[in-house]
């Protein structure tokens, strides 16, 4: 090979290894606690920008974070915005390695208005990639939206995959109210595989329909307690 060649070959190799991180796409599922508050959070991971919501075990309402771009992992935070969208708190990361070589998370919660600072200390329960899950299985995956009385999660065993259905989950209890099965899968959206609409005064639960995806809507029937397919 020719000596043009060969450095051709090496640049073409260094830009690879370069942008290789940014193409690193997953989620990491945690438990631990804020302070002495248990909580359940997961952070979605995709070209350097990170996304995530979490819960206080008590209530199981999903808060939103809002997307940050990782470019420092010990100088990394995220805001947790309030129900108006606006900061409310800071998670600062002592470092910010959201893996599976990275089983456990330390930092500070900082709330905005108050100043008060806790700790928070998180243990990694799963982690989604393109390939596969680890541990090895199927993995509830949180949806950022929720309702007054319900939370949802979507069963994942690898990340990027089309969901096949939707777990409807009370929050009273933590238990499942309901599996709602999609007769066409559904694409993944990660934290916002599940929407929640306001449609006429009924409560729908959305799926977004794309060129390769079919859409999925469910509407809450106050009779019967469930959410029914509106499309079959």
């Amino acid at each position: 090979m020719r000596r043009h060649d060969l450095l051709i070959a090496w640049l073409v190799g260094l830009l690879l290894l370069c942008a290789s991180p940014l193409s690193l796409a997953g989620h990491a599922i945690y438990d631990g606690r804020i302070g002495n508050s248990a909580i359940t959070f997961v952070i979605e991971s995709r070209n350097a920008v990170q996304r995530a919501t979490y819960f206080y075990d008590r209530y199981r309402t999903p808060i939103r974070l809002k997307p940050a771009f990782l470019h420092r992992p010990y100088e990394f935070g995220m805001d947790e915005l309030d129900t108006a969208g606006l900061p409310a708190a800071r998670l600062r990361f002592d470092h910010a390695s959201f893996s599976s070589t990275t089983p456990r998370l330390t930092g500070t919660w900082t709330d905005y208005r108050t100043g008060k600072s806790l700790p928070f200390e998180l243990q990694l329960r799963a982690y989604l990639d393109d390939d596969q899950a680890f541990p090895a299985g199927t993995h509830p995956l949180l949806q950022a939206a929720s309702t007054e009385r319900f939370y949802f999660q979507v069963p994942m065993d690898k990340d990027d995959v089309v969901a096949s259905s939707i777990e409807v989950m009370e929050k009273s209890s933590g238990a499942r109210w309901q599996t709602l099965q999609l007769t066409q899968p559904a694409c993944t959206r990660g934290l916002d595989t599940v929407q929640v609409v306001l449609e006429r005064g009924s409560t729908q639960l959305r799926t977004v329909q794309t060129a390769h995806c079919t859409a999925a809507v469910f509407e809450w029937n106050p009779t019967t307690e469930r959410f029914e397919d509106v499309l079959r």
